[in-house]
């Protein structure tokens, strides 16, 4: 890919990006919107810094159907050291994974590592075929986050990534694929910026990835990988919006596989439908709340702490350099439904959820999704 191809396609994608994070921004859906505007972050300390920075803010746990996932997150802290655990096991399907993170805050530096392996079921990539074939996937990364000015933050860090499949020859035999690379980050945040009625708080996330060859292995490439994700609040209704680009900067070699389709990630689609080196999703989501000022009383104490209508709309598409630039072939995801949070004893219990999604393109069947979140 020449620098000339790239250059206007990174701006179309950075502007939607910018536009979609102005709109909507905020590190997780489920968070309350903040009563007043909080403290400078300048003032914040710094393991509050990096709690701000991850997806997830306290342990939960969630069933998903008629999928069968079963999703955990737990976090716990110990003076300056904290850690970060998330496991998920699909009935259906097979499919598993864990992560890991570690990080230590005591400094302004922060130094942090990760670890992941998950097993998923991917389509396989040839003619007259419709089946699928294993995948494992695992990584280890050593890395550092500074904390510039406010509200930017870099993180520097080595990644080494291993892939392992059948072999096309033999089922019986195994192929592997590694890479090493080094990435730079680039953070912004907001948190709770009062503008026009709305809370407004978000992310975005710029890196650069460099992989190179060592060993055996030969996987040499540069990638750029953008996303942002937020929210923009009010009493009765909020705007959730998410983005995600991964774009190639050369025809570098040995570059893995991403994929698109399945639950908040094109949910009108099969899990892992879609798969490609190159990737554009776009999702935005309304929350209206209906009875979030006024909580509905139950039975044996417990209550209905807030209700939410649900419309979703997501787009995307993953592939070559041209199938993500052509626009006209975007795979678009409509869905709508509630969420329901219920307390007990006016303490947050847990959240039911029931959501149906339906395929723009013809001849796609609605797909439906409800469950539980503690």
């Amino acid at each position: 890919m020449s620098a000339r191809s790239v250059s206007p396609r990174l701006k179309l994608l950075l502007g939607l990006c910018v536009i979609n994070c102005c709109i909507t921004a905020s590190l997780s859906a489920q968070e309350e919107p903040e009563n007043k505007t909080p403290a400078p972050e300048t003032k914040a300390p710094v393991d509050e810094k990096v709690r701000r920075l991850l997806s997830k803010y306290e342990s939960e746990v969630s069933f998903l159907l008629p999928e069968g996932e079963f999703d955990a997150t737990l976090e716990k802290k110990i003076g300056n050291f904290s850690t970060q655990t998330r496991a998920r096991y699909n009935f259906v399907r097979g499919e598993m994974g864990f992560a890991l993170q570690n990080t230590y805050t005591r400094f302004r530096v922060v130094p942090q590592t990760s670890v992941y392996d998950r097993l998923l079921f991917v389509p396989v990539f040839e003619p007259n075929r419709n089946d699928r074939v294993w995948r494992r996937e695992q990584g280890v990364q050593f890395g550092a986050r500074f904390f510039l000015f406010r509200p930017m933050n870099a993180l520097t860090s080595f990644n080494y990534q291993r892939y392992s499949f059948p072999s096309k020859v033999n089922k019986q035999d195994l192929n592997s694929q590694q890479v090493h690379s080094i990435t730079q980050a680039i953070g912004v945040q907001a948190d709770s910026a009062r503008f026009l009625g709305f809370y407004h708080s978000g992310a975005l996330d710029l890196a650069l990835v460099r992989a190179f060859p060592y060993g055996s292995n030969r996987a040499q490439f540069w990638q750029l990988q953008l996303s942002t994700r937020g929210v923009a609040e009010a009493d009765w209704i909020s705007f959730i919006g998410e983005a995600r680009v991964i774009s190639m900067l050369d025809d570098g070699a040995g570059v893995p596989l991403s994929f698109l389709g399945g639950r908040n990630r094109l949910s009108a689609y099969d899990t892992n439908e879609f798969s490609g080196v190159n990737l554009f999703y776009l999702s935005g989501s309304n929350r209206f709340h209906l009875n979030k000022q006024k909580p509905v009383g139950l039975t044996g104490g417990f209550s209905l702490l807030e209700t939410n209508l649900i419309v979703h709309t997501e787009a995307g598409q993953i592939g070559l350099d041209n199938q993500v630039r052509d626009f006209s072939n975007y795979h678009v995801s409509l869905g709508a439904g509630f969420n329901s949070v219920v307390a007990y004893n006016e303490r947050r219990a847990c959240e039911l959820f029931f959501y149906t999604y339906k395929a723009l393109e013809p001849r796609r069947q609605l797909r439906y999704y409800f469950g539980i979140k503690y």
